[in-house]
């Protein structure tokens, strides 16, 4: 794909789990005739940019998405980045792929999920509050920029994920449902029903199988106490967000992307590559679930020696193998 030619390791760590990690084993969307009219002409009258417009777009809840979008002239291919979990686009890893992406002569477009938030700043999810925000409306959110970009006349739209976003990314694909997309996982999630079920009935003792079978809403530490949620110790969740996030039980139904990272990549139409370091502190042995993995449209690389954020030279070795 090659056409031509940053904060702290302390904060990124803050998306490490306090505790013993648990990772176990709609109709496509095409642009109309007039938006393909309106592409020629915005192709040749808006200027190369090379710092980032800021985006806004506005969500089905009212709530205003931001995204930054660093463009080039005349360009037809853009990498569209998702952050992990509680994490943002000003991230260290996030604004490391963009730099040598756009470099290389590719538009990019960064985003901050919302988690409900009217335009949610550059930082972490705050793990102490009561956490109401929907990972389902994330994927909306992240389909919601993709038809953005098709409106602003991209040839080629190429996703890039990492960690939890690497999985939001996959999600929303589902929903594309475009072989023409590709997509690029660094270090995601593949937590399934088993590995999550042990984890919060023998090792917290929360009845996983009873919160998410029911469809009450409640908040799970007044009738359990609290709870390990999304790399935070002890916090306050709603039964209706911990489904929403933990909910692997394909009960499609009730919640539409109840399927594990491996159902979903099986199934994937998408060419994807799927990236994981052997040294990864979070997402420990990831990669030794790659083998369960079976469809000819996806690749695996191991990056050996590399952490969850692929400091240095790692990140160097992905972003090539992206380029190829």
């Amino acid at each position: 794909m090659r056409k031509y030619s940053i904060f702290g390791a302390l904060a990124q760590l803050v998306e490490q789990w306090p505790f013993k990690p648990f990772v176990t084993g709609s109709n496509p969307v095409r642009p109309s005739l007039l938006i393909t009219a309106l592409c020629i002409i915005t192709i040749f009258i808006e200027p190369a940019k090379s710092s980032p417009n800021q985006i806004i777009l506005q969500s089905q809840h009212d709530i205003e998405l931001v995204g930054e979008l660093y463009r080039i002239e005349k360009n037809d291919s853009v990498f569209l980045i998702v952050h992990g979990a509680r994490s943002y686009k000003g991230m260290e890893i996030i604004q490391s792929l963009t730099s040598r992406l756009h470099s290389e002569g590719y538009d990019v477009l960064t985003i901050n999920l919302s988690y409900g938030i009217d335009k949610r700043e550059d930082k972490f999810l705050d793990c102490n509050i009561k956490h109401n925000h929907n990972e389902h409306q994330s994927v909306k959110e992240i389909v919601k920029w993709y038809k953005y970009l098709e409106n602003k006349c991209y040839k080629k739209i190429n996703f890039i994920g990492h960690s939890r976003g690497a999985y939001n990314v996959v999600q929303a694909l589902s929903i594309i449902d475009k072989a023409t997309v590709n997509s690029y996982l660094l270090a995601p999630t593949i937590d399934t029903y088993i590995g999550t079920k042990e984890y919060y009935e023998n090792e917290l003792n929360i009845p996983y199988k009873d919160i998410i079978s029911d469809n009450k809403n409640y908040y799970i530490k007044d009738k359990y106490g609290l709870i390990n949620f999304l790399f935070c110790e002890n916090v306050n969740v709603s039964a209706k967000t911990f489904r929403s996030y933990l909910d692997f039980s394909n009960n499609k139904d009730l919640y539409p992307f109840t399927f594990d990272m491996i159902e979903l990549l099986n199934d994937s139409k998408s060419q994807t590559i799927v990236f994981s370091g052997t040294e990864d502190e979070i997402l420990e042995d990831t990669y030794k679930k790659y083998d369960l993995i079976n469809n000819a449209n996806i690749r695996t690389v191991i990056v050996d020696g590399a952490g969850h954020f692929f400091r240095d030279l790692y990140l160097d070795e992905v972003i090539d193998v992206i380029l190829e």
